[in-house]
């Protein structure tokens, strides 16, 4: 078995330690714990809290950006753009919310507090994404759907105590959204 990297391994650790105790609670001793590595090789790879935490942030920011790409790559259609896009947004919270059901508000507030440019460039690029997946449909529309979109779906990660219903509801209201945007009348039920 290949030997896992010591700043793989930290982060892993930190990212355990912020998952059960919050941003705020957690140490550089809780990730050392978790990491189960010398403090000077948490420190050397981690460096403080605030620094670990950005990377663990970032690291998960750019992981979701591009499965984004992949999905609006793998769709035929605008909707199922759209849906791709979409889902990788909602599968980032679900994953937070069952990793740390305690503290995944907080973690995602402290997120957007203490890195606020990757998670801005993270949302402006998922805009470019859901706009140029319907700019062909409705140029002159395409940005303002899109950031309906956003926010519907920032609106499924409020309550995710039942994970199927926001999955279910996200697809749904993808379907409403960009029928009424591309000016499709959707099917009877």
């Amino acid at each position: 078995m290949p030997k896992v990297p010591s700043a793989q391994l930290v982060l892993e650790g930190a990212y355990r330690a912020f998952c059960r105790h919050g941003f705020r609670r957690t140490t550089m001793s809780d990730i050392v714990e978790e990491s189960r590595l010398s403090r000077p090789t948490v420190y050397k790879y981690a460096g403080t809290k605030d620094e670990v935490f950005a990377t663990i942030v970032r690291t998960g920011l750019e992981r979701a950006a591009a499965a984004a790409e992949r999905a609006v790559a793998e769709a035929g259609t605008a909707e199922e753009k759209v849906l791709g896009v979409l889902t990788v947004k909602l599968e980032v919270a679900i994953r937070l919310w069952q990793d740390s059901p305690t503290h995944a508000y907080e973690l995602l507030a402290a997120a957007s507090a203490h890195t606020p440019e990757p998670v801005g460039a993270y949302m402006d690029h998922l805009a470019r994404l859901l706009t140029d997946a319907l700019a062909e449909a409705v140029p002159g529309t395409a940005r303002q759907a899109a950031e309906v979109l956003l926010t519907f779906t920032r609106g499924l990660e409020d309550d995710l105590r039942d994970v199927e219903a926001a999955r279910r509801d996200l697809g749904t209201g993808v379907q409403m959204i960009t029928r009424g945007a591309l000016g499709r009348p959707s099917a009877p039920a």
